[in-house]
């Protein structure tokens, strides 16, 4: 048997072998799939059991220590369950094989070990967590302190004192074989991690459309994706790699534009082979080393160039609507569906001079229809209550088509049109109307004085005989409906043409003038019409008025015009006098007509001037009798 120490370094150096072949191997396996790569580990992991059980250190008869262990952690722990059964079946068939009073100790110490380590797998993969350096150490101590606890299985004799420092020695180096392998074996996997990132990476870098590349301190090109060999002009990416980018028309890195700054960006025009220019959007960031100083610079360019043909087009069309908004006569306002102004134009305040300082982007209709009624800009309402209808109304027209004529505290009249759009944007156009409303004003004036003079005598200022015909039917219509009373008086000035020869036509016009105002003194009521019916004749209609009351009406109406004694020389009686006859519908008379109303009137005048003048006659029908009231009087 060899000397125990060199048994334990040889186990060290199997450990050592086995994990380095593996790490080397371990590509091939990848080829076949995460399971291969388990299963692979494994059965490595068992192969170096197998092998470092060849080399034992043997402290009893039958009794054999060596790494075997380490190699058994190390497959379940970094290998999960599949590689576990891969390390143990081999190694405790081998173990049977050998046999000896220690074997089933030695077997009990190898489950263990790979129960305890399988479990320090699961528990890290269930909880999301990676495999960390720290974890070799705590790995080690549980691969030892499970061989420790394992020797009271194994037969002894306690007179024995030389196994000792051999359980000592064969513990410490089971510990620094776990730990170091371990921490191989993680630095392994942290290498194949970096190297998997770097190749994603890259694959993402050299499909980018953008070109991305990374100069050193001297500008010389580090790393440059296809983007960029083709935005320079060279055949692939590796031709740029070692060139100094000045070959190239690039410059060098260039300070950050502020010291503190480590990225910056900027725009930068770029002549192309053909002759052209494109524009580049340009981000530069600085690569620095663990200790901060600066070891290259970082470049991405995008291609701006349409965006940029774009940004020139867009800002010359809103020069053009620029100027076109400011040359307009109308004002144009945008506000959001929350009343939010968005934008207006410089007449749109204008045309609001009390408001233009609330009426700028960014105010809320609510805040600017409020300034206008308290600064009195618009006529509201005198209540706060009215105010704020006022506003609620306004504010609502936002979102739906609405057109209103707004009057200005000076005079000034505005058209504001409103037009929602789906996305909840609404347009408002003001116009100045105020000339179109003074014309609109004058014309209702002119139509006004051309129905009153359609209408009116513009001797006497009465209704005239047209007006007074279309008002005879409607009073006639109305009478027959409601069944009511309707009088008519029919008045003429006697010896009309005698006072005009002696006195003249102006003369004449004024005895016309002062008959038609003692009309109106008489017959006050609202629904009275008096009209001028023709030369020297009126006609006053009297609805629901019997021929009782006209009558008294009438002589109340010939008493007033004595009482003037208006001179006439020309008459019997010395004076202006008038001769009225009297018609009248009763209750329950249903045929009514304004034609014959008036012909019944104008037969009791004619009554009247036979009978004398100066005098109220009514009508009667032929061989009839007269009321008593009616009779002639003189």
């Amino acid at each position: 048997m060899e000397s125990p120490w060199y048994s334990l370094m040889t186990n060290v150096s199997v450990v050592a072998f086995v994990v380095t072949v593996w790490t080397q191997l371990r590509d091939v396996f990848e080829r076949f799939g995460p399971r291969a790569v388990e299963t692979g580990f494994g059965a490595m992991m068992g192969l170096g059991a197998i092998a470092a059980m060849l080399f034992p250190v043997q402290f009893a008869p039958g009794v054999f220590f060596d790494l075997r262990t380490c190699l058994l952690a190390l497959a379940a722990f970094f290998g999960g369950p599949l590689a576990a059964l891969a390390a143990l079946i081999p190694a405790i068939t081998y173990r049977l094989w050998v046999g000896g009073v220690g074997a089933p100790a030695g077997m009990v110490s190898m489950t263990l070990v790979t129960l305890a380590a399988s479990f320090g797998h699961l528990l890290l993969r269930r909880r999301g967590l990676s495999i960390a350096r720290w974890h070799s150490p705590a790995l080690a101590l549980a691969t030892c302190a499970i061989g420790l606890l394992t020797i009271a299985f194994v037969p002894i004799d306690p007179g024995m004192s030389d196994w000792v420092p051999l359980l000592a020695a064969r513990t410490a180096l089971l510990f620094l074989a776990v730990m170091l392998s371990g921490l191989a074996l993680t630095h392994d996997e942290e290498l194949r991690t970096a190297r998997r990132e770097n190749q994603i990476y890259r694959q993402v870098i050299d499909e980018l459309p953008d070109s991305i590349s990374v100069r050193d301190t001297e500008g010389r090109f580090v790393i440059a994706n296809p983007a960029t060999a083709t935005l320079l002009g060279v055949s692939s990416s590796k031709a740029l790699i070692g060139r100094p980018g000045d070959e190239l028309g690039v410059a060098r890195p260039a300070s950050p534009p502020h010291t503190r700054e480590t990225h910056w960006s900027f725009q930068q025009p770029v002549e192309r082979p053909d002759g052209g220019t494109s524009w580049l959007q340009t981000l530069e960031v600085q690569l620095n080393d663990p200790s901060g100083r600066a070891m290259g610079l970082i470049t991405h360019n995008r291609d701006i160039t349409d965006q940029k043909h774009l940004e020139l087009e867009l800002d010359e069309r809103q020069r053009v609507l620029a100027f076109a908004m400011a040359q307009m006569t109308d004002g144009v306002a945008m506000f959001d569906h929350a009343g939010k102004l968005l934008f207006c134009n410089a007449r749109y305040q204008k045309l609001f001079p009390l408001t233009s300082d609330v009426r700028v982007p960014g105010a809320n209709i609510r805040d600017i229809l409020a300034a206008a009624a308290e600064r009195r800009e618009q006529q509201v309402g005198s209540s706060p209550a009215d105010v704020a209808e006022w506003i609620d109304e306004i504010t609502e027209s936002l979102h739906h088509d609405a057109e209103e004529e707004v009057h200005l505290y000076d005079g000034t009249w505005l058209r504001v049109s409103t037009r929602p759009s789906p996305d909840g944007v609404s347009m408002v156009v003001v116009s100045d109307i105020t000339r179109l409303k003074r014309t609109e004003l004058e014309l209702l004036d002119v139509a006004e004085r051309l129905r009153e003079e359609a209408t009116t005598d513009a001797l006497t200022g009465l209704v005239n005989r047209r007006a007074l015909d279309q008002r005879l039917e409607i009073e006639i219509a109305r009478s027959l409906r409601s069944d009511t009373a309707l009088s008519v008086i029919l008045l003429d000035i006697d010896h009309f043409k005698a006072y005009n020869d002696s006195y003249g036509h102006l003369a004449g016009d004024a005895c016309l003038k002062a008959v038609s105002q003692c009309l109106s003194q008489v017959f006050r009521r609202p629904a009275d019409l008096i009209a001028r019916y023709g030369g020297e004749e009126f006609l006053v209609v009297l609805p629901e008025a019997d021929a009782e009351a006209a009558y008294r009406l009438a002589n109340d109406y010939r008493e007033l015009l004595a009482a003037l004694a208006l001179p006439h020389q020309a008459s019997e009686f010395g004076r202006v006098t008038v001769s009225l006859g009297i018609a009248a519908y009763a209750p329950g008379q249903t045929d009514r007509n304004a034609a014959d109303l008036v012909g019944r009137a104008d037969e009791a005048l004619y009554a009247a001037k036979s009978g004398g003048r100066d005098q109220v006659s009514g009508w009667r029908r032929r061989f009839d009798v007269l009321p008593r009231s009616l009779r002639v009087v003189h």
